[in-house]
């Protein structure tokens, strides 16, 4: 890689490989004159700018570990994950200042749009088994887990996606995930590691998409099912230029009308499926397999990477038997960070990881997942997990119970549903549980409707049949939608 080459391009203005490097020490130093040392760890609240770009590297300069910070979440939210992994600092922006004020008293606050005093540093030298960044996943029980993923967790994730999608030395890398999300932080370390430039957006927008497709040349582009669905939409179905290569397609399920809509109009995805846990990418469907296949399996595992497919008991199960995904290699991480019960319960003592999806290998070895965790809700690319949205519901004292579930949405994939049982005599109403919901969690974890009943549905141990609701729940959206038409 050449310093002179084209690193990376935003709001307008362009960095060489030579330019990233200045701007990432000149933020390192920042940091160290804050306090900084190796091993600290450092809290991003910042959206896709340059300055998040300049962070990342400069973390890794100083040798401390990042924290990439939801910038969708509330200050609760945000105040319980800084209290988790006892933040050095905490470094946001002017955008960014109201949310990490909440924080004030627990991390010192780092505006990077002003001016602050600089320090020497010594550069630090990793090894691959060191800890490179703690990246927050929710559990089913609504608490806030942070994977420890190292520097060898990025680095053969990168190896072996480059491997299986290639390299060219023409490539652009468009970047219009949230970098507080593992595939949006991929690309930025992919990029350095491969000395191809990031075209970063500050969100998505297709036709901001369309524009650097054509203007800054752009070959790789990463998405969401939801984004396909918008981009095709304000494209009106045509084909992307002939020099864009791969559209990588994950963080949910891609529905195979959508699929076949996005095939017909001759565009080059890759079905991808991956997790936080094993720093984004398990297995992909190159846009070769997608074309020839026409289905939505997500392709063989990477290179190095292995996958089993597992009984309740952990035993391995042959092709074609449906079971839970299990995951080995160097991309999966060390354990979440000070919860060695739950780095217990999802990593087993050789070494694999316990995803919680369902799903099976066909008899070539080809991945096929069919529901991402069990209970997990996934809407526009984002993970809802029931129980966080449960408990707040039930802090509510009108409501004696309540079960959330994901209904399929043709644009967002699924919308979250609450169905509620009223505490007797009450006579709470939907748009006050939703504004109550909305003062407590992220704006994409609230109930897009909420169904009233007069009781759960229960199995026979007594425990809410999830299924049973759900099902409920799609039919009573059906109803009312057909009423509303």
């Amino acid at each position: 890689m050449r310093e002179s080459q084209l690193a990376l391009i935003a709001e307008g203005r362009a960095w060489t490989f030579a330019a990233l490097r200045a701007e990432a020490h000149r933020v390192a130093q920042r940091l160290a004159a804050f306090g900084v040392r190796p091993g600290d760890r450092v809290g991003m609240l910042l959206p896709n700018v340059p300055h998040a770009v300049f962070l990342i590297h400069a973390v890794q300069q100083l040798g401390a570990v990042l924290v990439p910070l939801n910038l969708r979440l509330t200050s609760a939210e945000l105040l319980a994950q800084a209290q988790r992994v006892r933040l050095r600092c905490l470094v946001h922006n002017t955008a960014t200042a109201p949310q990490a004020s909440a924080l004030a008293e627990i991390a010192p606050l780092l505006d990077i749009d002003a001016e602050t005093p600089s320090a020497p540093f010594c550069a630090q030298k990793r090894t691959l088994e060191a800890l490179h960044t703690l990246m927050f996943t929710s559990g089913t029980t609504g608490q806030p887990k942070a994977a420890m993923l190292t520097w060898g967790n990025h680095f053969w994730s990168a190896i072996a996606s480059g491997w299986r999608l290639g390299v060219h030395p023409e490539d652009r890398w468009l970047l219009n995930l949230p970098l507080y999300h593992v595939g949006g932080l991929a690309i930025v370390l992919r990029a350095a590691l491969y000395g191809i430039p990031i075209v970063l957006h500050s969100r998505f927008d297709p036709e901001m998409v369309l524009w650097a497709l054509a203007r800054d040349r752009v070959t790789i582009l990463s998405l969401v099912p939801t984004m396909l669905k918008r981009l095709l939409d304000f494209n009106r179905d045509r084909p992307l230029p002939e020099h864009v290569r791969v559209v990588l397609v994950g963080g949910a399920a891609t529905p195979a009308p959508l699929l076949a809509r996005a095939l017909e109009a001759r565009v080059p995805v890759a079905l991808t499926y991956g997790l936080t846990e094993a720093a984004s990418q398990v297995a992909t469907a190159t846009p070769d397999q997608v074309r020839a296949q026409r289905n939505n399996g997500v392709g063989y595992p990477l290179r190095g990477v292995h996958v089993r497919i597992a009984d309740a008991d952990g035993a391995p199960l042959p092709p074609e038997a449906l079971g839970e995904v299990w995951v080995r290699g160097p991309i999966v991480m060390r354990g979440y960070w000070d919860d060695p019960e739950a780095t217990a319960r999802t990593l087993t003592l050789d070494g694999w990881l316990r995803t919680g999806d369902l799903g099976y290998c066909d008899a070539r070895g080809q991945l096929w997942v069919v529901q991402r965790r069990t209970d997990l809700i996934i809407s526009g690319g984002e993970n809802i997990y029931p129980a966080e949205v449960e408990a707040v519901l039930l802090q509510h004292p009108e409501v004696e119970a309540a079960c959330v579930v994901g209904v399929e949405d043709a644009e967002w994939g699924q919308r979250v549903v609450a169905l509620v049982q009223r505490v007797p005599g009450a006579a709470v109403r939907a748009e006050a549980l939703q504004a109550f919901c909305r003062k407590r969690l992220a704006g994409y974890k609230c109930p897009r409707a909420v169904l009233f009943v007069d009781a759960l549905p229960l199995t026979a141990s007594g425990k809410v049949d999830r299924k049973a609701a759900q099902a409920w729940a799609t039919q009573a959206i059906a109803e009312r939608e057909a009423m509303q038409s």
